[in-house]
């Protein structure tokens, strides 16, 4: 009999699937982390950079329904596409690259195309939002990763 939250051999090369219970601790921990990192990002990192360059844009306050379905496409999206297979991978470098490279293109499609519809969009807004994804993304996976492997060893 399969335990529903470790992961279970699934597949003709060896890897494994995880389960049910592992990836709804995937997504929690890759909720907490990217909301921890996003939110220090936001309120102090980076500082009045996207007031002082794109305030004329904001609104005066966040549409917290938009703000609440973003972060859970988002998370749901990283935990899929690059989480999910990095818990059936020996190595983290495969995941990490993933995880950059799936940061840049999901901040890239946002920040490229504001920049391509709206009107005095800053290039260093953009240069820096979509350097800020790729770093976001790499360091929730080294995190969520980690803590999993970890885990799934004790």
């Amino acid at each position: 009999m399969t335990n529903p939250g470790r992961a279970t051999p699934a597949n003709s090369d060896g890897t494994t699937t995880p389960g049910r219970g592992r990836l709804a601790l995937a997504v929690a921990l890759t909720a907490v982390v990217f909301g921890i990192l996003d939110g220090l990002w936001l309120t102090v990192v980076s500082g009045d950079l996207y007031r002082d360059r794109i305030g004329h844009l904001l609104a005066d306050s966040p549409n917290a329904a938009a703000a609440a379905a973003f972060y859970v496409v988002f998370v749901l999206g990283i935990v899929y596409f690059v989480i999910r297979p990095g818990l059936a991978r020996a190595t983290l470098g495969p995941s990490l690259r993933d995880a950059a490279a799936f940061g840049l293109v999901t901040y890239a499609t946002f920040d490229l195309t504001s920049m391509a519809v709206m009107k005095d969009f800053p290039l260093d807004v953009v240069l820096i939002d979509m350097a800020w994804g790729t770093i976001v993304c790499t360091a929730t996976t080294a995190v969520v990763l980690a803590v999993l492997h970890r885990l799934g060893r004790s």
